[in-house]
C-alpha cells in the first residue's frame, strides 16, 4: 500500500503509447466482468454517429480516416481498471446522461448550479481514465503482503463483490492498483474543477465539433453542433469560434479524434 500512496503523490501520468495485454477471466466470464473499459462513455459518443451508425474518425499513428461504431475497441481500454472502479464511474456516468439528455433533446439550455458538481466529476473520470487506459504490466508486487493462494474463479467472485486482494507472494493485479489511483485522482481533480464558475452549454451556429481521445481544456463535446464549455456562458458561437476550438482540441491528441462527419469540423489556418 505504500507503493499505491507514492503513486498518488506522483503528477498526473503522461498517457502510455503502448501497454500490456490484459488478463484473461475465466471462460465465458461467467460474473460478467467489463473488459472492453469505454475511455470517453459509448453514450457520449452515439450522439456522434452518421447514417451508418458509426463515426468518422482520424487514425493519427496511421494518418488515415476510419469509420467505427461507438462500441469499437478502437476507444477502449482493454480490462485496466477493476470492477469496483467500472461501477463506481457508471454512477457518475449515469448521474452525466440524466443532466445532459434534456439539454441534447432541447428542453434545457443551461447547466443547474446544483448540478455542476455532476458535470465536475464527469470531466474529471473522462480526463483521468484517458491518461490511465493503459497498463505497463499487469501484476505489481506488495513488499510484506503474503497474499494468499485463489483459484481464478475465487478471484473474480473477489472483485465482482468489491474486494480487493493479493495473490501468494503479495501478487497484486495491476488493474486493482490503477483503479484506486482513478477512483483518488479523479476526486481530486473534481474538487479542483469545483474553481470553474459554470459550464455554458454552447450551440455551433454552423460547422462541428470534433471530440479528442484526451481532453485538456474543460469542453466536453455532446453533439456535433453542441458542447459543455467550462467556464463560458450559455450561448451560440460562429463557425469561426468552433474552429478556434476544434484546433485546440486537436493539438492534444495523441492517437485520434472524431466527430460525426469530419468534413463539417473547421480548424483555423
Amino acid at each position: 500500500m505504500g507503493k499505491t500512496l507514492g503513486l498518488l503523490a506522483e503528477s498526473v501520468a503522461k498517457p502510455r503509447a503502448t501497454g500490456s495485454r490484459p488478463e484473461k477471466t475465466q471462460p465465458k466470464n461467467p460474473n460478467a466482468l467489463t473488459i472492453k473499459q469505454h475511455v470517453f462513455p459509448v453514450r457520449c459518443i452515439e450522439p456522434f454517429v452518421g447514417q451508418r451508425r458509426q463515426v468518422a474518425v482520424f487514425d493519427m499513428l496511421r494518418n488515415k480516416h476510419r469509420h467505427a461504431k461507438p462500441d469499437d475497441q478502437f476507444f477502449c481500454a482493454m480490462r485496466v481498471w477493476d470492477q469496483p472502479t467500472e461501477m463506481h464511474m457508471k454512477h457518475i456516468e449515469d448521474r452525466f446522461q440524466a443532466i445532459v439528455l434534456p439539454v441534447l433533446h432541447g428542453k434545457d439550455n443551461s447547466i443547474a448550479a446544483s448540478q455542476k458538481r455532476d458535470i465536475d466529476s464527469m470531466f474529471a473520470l473522462w480526463y483521468m481514465r484517458a491518461r490511465y487506459r493503459r497498463l505497463d504490466e499487469q501484476v505489481v508486487h506488495l513488499y510484506g503482503v503474503e497474499g494468499n493462494e485463489l483459484t481464478l474463479a475465487e478471484e473474480e467472485n473477489l472483485e465482482k463483490n468489491g474486494y480487493l486482494y493479493a495473490r501468494a507472494g503479495g501478487k497484486m493485479p495491476a488493474r486493482q492498483l490503477n483503479g484506486v489511483q482513478l477512483r483518488m485522482r479523479m476526486t481530486n481533480y473534481a474538487r479542483d474543477l469545483a474553481a470553474i464558475d459554470s459550464w455554458g452549454v454552447i450551440h455551433a451556429q454552423s460547422g462541428e465539433f470534433i471530440v479528442p481521445d484526451i481532453p485538456v481544456h474543460t469542453i466536453i463535446p455532446l453533439s456535433p453542433r453542441l458542447a459543455l464549455v467550462g467556464p463560458a456562458p450559455d450561448g451560440t458561437i460562429l463557425e469561426a469560434n468552433v474552429a478556434e476550438i476544434n484546433t485546440a482540441v486537436r493539438a492534444g491528441c495523441l492517437e485520434y479524434f472524431f466527430a460525426r462527419d469530419l468534413s463539417m469540423c473547421p480548424f483555423a489556418s
